[in-house]
């Protein structure tokens, strides 16, 4: 099989021929490797190791059109006091300006890590300008761009899997508001909330009908800062699972596309609603930050879904190539058995990671990953 065969096999919860091995590896890995931080490197990162593209950069743009005096956008890139970088990120409609700050640059062995400092919306008013411009943008979206997938594509042909990312509406929203100003606001503004909610889901929905009308395969919905975040089951159940069901409700009737979940952190009890909803594979699965093994896992959810990821990263940046072959087996014992599993990092391959630890993780697998 190749590589983007046997991460098929995988998804669809069979067994291919050796276990699919696609580590996160993103920008920051790439460009501290190669100098660049594009899809491009990352897949020629993977090239370099022999393992599978997956979860990169990769998205459908939809261009949207706004009316004069509606603006979302950032800010030209300057100098900060102390090193690094600044820009703002600018929320603009006719009657009110909202700003933001993001800095980056500030770790000169890890350029690319950034922090917003100072979010956009601040308070209710705020709430309600961005609802006004979130409205003028669903209606102002044009056609799926699928410039970018298509190069992709064709670039990786079945040595990757050029999978699409989308963004659950409370990333977004947060994204704008702080993490911890949205669990705020979902207590003290419930139900001008659920209107916002209301109108991300429209944009999740253009995505997913954008993605099943694509030319790839599977793609992700990215709900990491729900579930790192620590909601409770019943907040997740009212404020992200919709967001789920809805994607999975038109990926199924969408024959040979599959798609699934990005998360972090405790999962144990969200897992019986992923695997409600329907979705074909689930990762991290983190060994020190999550609450359920692999093992677990695969017992209680192996049948239902794909199982992706458990290795421990920081393997990959402080252990030695022995720890990471000893990691890969352990990932493959708990995992392996019966199919549907791809054997990926617990999150981002981080940007110190030793490039011969790659190596050893990938050699591992093809060497005791075989069916």
């Amino acid at each position: 099989m190749t590589k983007k065969e046997a991460f098929l096999a995988a998804v669809r919860g069979e067994q291919p021929d050796v276990v699919p091995v696609a580590p996160l590896i993103h920008g920051r890995f790439a460009h501290k490797t190669l100098g660049r931080s594009d899809w491009k490197a990352i897949f020629e990162v993977h090239q370099m190791i022999g393992s599978c593209y997956h979860r990169g950069p990769l998205g459908i743009d939809i261009p949207v059109t706004l009316p004069d005096g509606y603006a979302y956008e950032s800010g030209e890139d300057r100098p900060r006091a102390g090193g690094g970088f600044e820009s703002d990120l600018v929320i603009r409609t006719p009657g009110r300006t909202m700003t933001g700050k993001n800095v980056w640059g500030m770790i000169p062995d890890d350029p690319l890590v950034g922090k917003m400092v100072d979010y956009p919306i601040k308070d209710r008013d705020d709430w309600l300008a961005y609802m006004d411009l979130l409205e003028k943008h669903i209606a102002g979206a044009g056609e799926p761009d699928y410039s970018m997938l298509n190069e992709a594509l064709a670039f990786m042909g079945d040595d990757g899997m050029a999978g699409v990312g989308m963004v659950c509406g409370y990333a977004i929203l947060g994204n704008n508001r702080s993490m911890q100003g949205l669990m705020l606001d979902l207590f003290d503004e419930p139900d001008l909330m659920g209107e916002l909610f209301d109108l991300e889901r429209v944009r999740v929905a253009r995505h997913v009908d954008a993605f099943c009308a694509s030319q790839t395969e599977v793609a992700w919905l990215d709900v990491c800062w729900a579930t790192g975040s620590q909601l409770s089951p019943a907040w997740l159940e009212k404020w992200v699972l919709p967001d789920i069901v809805l994607m999975m409700d038109k990926v199924r009737q969408a024959p040979g596309k599959y798609a699934g979940l990005y998360t972090l952190g405790p999962i144990r009890e969200y897992l019986p609603m992923f695997a409600d909803a329907g979705v074909h594979f689930v990762e991290t699965f983190e060994p020190n930050e999550g609450n359920i093994t692999l093992a677990e896992a695969k017992k209680l959810y192996g049948g239902t879904m794909c199982l992706m990821g458990n290795f421990d990263c920081l393997v990959l940046a402080f252990g030695s190539a022995d720890d990471a072959r000893r990691e890969a087996r352990r990932c493959l014992d708990e995992g392996m058995p019966g199919g549907g599993y791809v054997l990926a990092t617990a999150d981002e391959v981080p940007a110190n990671t030793k490039l011969d630890n790659l190596k050893a993780m990938v050699e591992t697998v093809q060497e005791f990953g075989t069916y």
